[in-house]
């Protein structure tokens, strides 16, 4: 994003509220971004900031303040907020950013609109744009963008990488194609994924191969178009900062630490990269996105791998998307999903004995997750009734083949993550 907007900081000195004070501060429709308190001068230099936040935490002291290249903030010639002592609230933003600080209120969603569009059209010139569609919510909002930015220009590739839910495919191929009317390629890659992810079982090693599998599926679809082209992605912030981004890795995502390196594309091209989850689904909103997308529930560019703990088998990957599939439904039936932000089943690949008519079974135990966030950086498991997910357990463990137990995690994000893998 250029900066064309009155800029802050937030140092990052390993406070667990760093992304909640990000959001807090774009409330006030001002920019901000998040840096770890290691980032080196000129990259905060670079930023133009007119206000420095330093998220500490009392926790973490005022020794902590050598950690960072901003050793003496008065050197900055900028204010500077120090929340080591502060609940990070609204308020205290309102009053040092606005009173104290008189910083423009103009990082609004028709404002970022028009840049982001603007950027794209810069950035890629006369080029074509191939665009990784997954049906979700940030490919979805990324392909309006693109297509507003360069028309006919743009083609979608939705990867089928055979890890998708159940009936997914269809679905995605469906929307876009009849409903927006926008050009989507379905490619049919199921058996080389697979082929490739066959006895891998750390998560990371599956994410990177993910990551580089979709970039060669689409450097090869940019093949048939004659030239070269942009790869479009919808990557949102939150990507970004927990695949490090300078600071402590969290988990690398497909699109950002798990790209190789040598890709043969022109460029990549990411307008929601300094977007918060929120803020996607606003400028989806924006931009004339029903419901059915703006506010669908996230899933992961690498799928139903990393909600298949350990190896990946046809047989686990079946078994995982029908328990999924019940759950989900089960979650509209009872009218749950307005108490719900994200919900699945998971493939634990544990094996546990249990008894069926009579008959002993060595089947596998299914997980089910379901989270409340408002940002996706902080979560908090859901409360069902008990009733809810008995009914739940009966259904999967009667319904679908080899499945002998379903669990229900409790824990939170920290100190989870929200996707097992």
């Amino acid at each position: 994003m250029k900066q064309t907007h009155d800029t802050v900081v937030i140092l990052d000195f390993g406070a667990i509220n760093s992304q909640a004070a990000a959001k807090l501060i774009r409330q006030l429709n001002i920019y901000c971004e998040v840096l770890p308190c290691t980032a080196a001068r000129e990259r905060i230099e670079a930023l133009r900031p007119k206000a420095l936040v330093l998220q500490r935490g009392a926790e973490f002291g005022a020794n902590t303040l050598k950690r960072s290249p901003a050793t003496d903030p008065a050197a900055w010639g900028v204010p500077v907020l120090d929340l080591s002592d502060l609940p990070c609230e609204i308020a205290t933003f309102e009053t040092f950013l606005l009173s104290q600080c008189g910083l423009r209120q103009d990082w609004t969603v028709e404002a970022f609109i028009r840049e982001a569009i603007d950027e794209i059209r810069g950035m890629v010139g006369s080029h074509r744009v191939l665009l990784a569609m997954s049906g979700g919510v940030d490919s979805s909002v990324c392909a309006l963008l693109a297509h507003r930015a360069v028309g006919d220009r743009l083609t979608c590739v939705f990867v089928d990488h055979g890890l998708m839910r159940k009936g997914e495919s269809d679905e995605v191929c469906s929307v876009f194609r009849d409903r927006f009317g926008i050009p989507l390629r379905h490619v049919d890659a199921a058996e080389r994924f697979l082929a490739r992810l066959a006895g891998i079982t750390d998560p990371e090693h599956k994410r990177k191969i993910i990551g580089e599998e979709f970039i060669r599926v689409f450097e090869e679809e940019a093949s048939k178009f004659g030239g070269s082209a942009y790869l479009a992605q919808g990557t949102i912030y939150p990507d970004v900062i927990e695949s490090g981004d300078g600071g402590e890795v969290v988990k690398s995502h497909h699109n950002v630490g798990g790209l190789p390196e040598n890709i043969d594309f022109v460029g990549i091209v990411e307008p929601l990269n300094v977007l918060f989850k929120e803020e996607v689904r606003a400028v989806g909103r924006a931009l004339g996105l029903p419901s059915s997308l703006v506010d669908r529930q996230p899933f992961p560019g690498p799928g139903l791998a990393i909600r298949c703990l350990g190896g990946i088998t046809r047989e686990k990957l079946h078994i995982l998307r029908e328990a999924d599939a019940i759950f989900r439904d089960a979650i509209v039936e009872h009218c749950f999903p307005d108490l719900v932000s994200q919900y699945f089943a998971v493939m634990t690949g544990l094996q546990s004995v249990g008894v069926v008519d009579g008959i002993r079974t060595y089947d596998y135990t299914i997980a089910l997750r379901a989270v409340k966030t408002d940002d996706f950086m902080v979560a908090r498991p859901v409360e069902f009734p008990w009733s809810f997910l008995q009914y739940v357990t009966k259904r999967i463990t009667t319904e679908v083949p080899h499945v002998s137990r379903v669990v229900y995690e409790l824990t939170g994000k920290p100190p989870a993550t929200i996707e097992w893998e």
